[in-house]
């Protein structure tokens, strides 16, 4: 019986880039919630920049935030693995000075820039993510879950192959979309974090439900017998999930109807 819905935030709940979650979708979560479902969101971005977009719901969500990097459920943290401060620091060392790049740090529950750039925090801001401001890297407090570079030119082959073979020996690198790069610490997906629900929930594999639409969902596909890849999602993304949804709702109700 199916006890457990993951879906990605992007790719599936606001695909056009929406600031808040359709109501008629909060609406769903809490049906769900009242039949004992769990309901997870998986998404890149930090805690604080998800947690208002789900309204009423907000409090019955399980949030996985950077990418797998950071478990947080009624406010409390179940799970965090932090990226090695020397990977930081390598990294801000190799790009914080070149224009053609910039970074963003995301801790627990927050996110940091070193940047003064206003064009780049503002279109921060359209993801919902406020910004602190530091120095540079060394004046950061706190653990650091992932680095998300953005790239001006965005990313090719030959770049992702050059990021991937300098920092994968200490790190998860992996591209979220042609624009922008990240880093978790090694072993840290949304995949591996669903696996750690499933035991917190005692749920399976057979119980549980997956939608999303990015080419680092496809991991999340191989830990759901009910894996849906949206529709407009890339070729590859959706061969790997064993059915296509047009949108997360109506699968949604057919959960509750069951």
């Amino acid at each position: 019986m199916i006890n457990f819905v993951v879906s990605d935030l992007e790719t599936a709940l606001v695909p056009n880039g929406e600031k808040m979650v359709q109501e008629e979708t909060i609406e769903l979560i809490m049906e769900l919630k009242e039949k004992g479902v769990y309901f997870a969101v998986a998404t890149g971005r930090n805690y604080d920049a998800v947690y208002p977009m789900f309204g009423k719901a907000k409090d019955h969500i399980v949030y996985i935030c950077n990418d797998g990097g950071s478990v947080i459920y009624r406010d409390k943290v179940i799970s965090k693995t932090p990226l090695d401060r020397l990977v930081c620091l390598e990294v801000a060392n190799e790009l914080e000075k070149n224009r053609d790049y910039k970074l963003l740090f995301s801790g627990e529950r927050n996110a940091v820039v070193t940047t003064r750039d206003i064009d780049f925090i503002n279109y921060l801001r359209t993801m919902g993510i406020e910004p602190e401001k530091e120095k540079d890297t060394k004046s950061m407090k706190g653990e650091i879950n992932k680095i998300t570079i953005f790239a001006k030119k965005g990313f090719d082959q030959t770049s992702y192959e050059y990021f991937y073979k300098k920092f994968s020996k200490n790190a998860n690198v992996a591209i979220s979309n042609p624009e922008q790069l990240y880093l978790t610490a090694k072993y840290v997906t949304k995949g591996n974090a669903i696996q750690v629900l499933q035991h917190v929930f005692n749920s399976s594999e057979e119980d549980t439900v997956v939608f999303g639409g990015g080419y680092n969902d496809i991991e999340m596909f191989g830990h759901a017998y009910f894996s849906y890849a949206m529709q407009w999602a890339d070729s590859e993304v959706r061969r790997s999930a064993k059915h296509i949804a047009e949108n997360v709702n109506t699968i949604l109700e057919d959960i509750i109807r069951m």
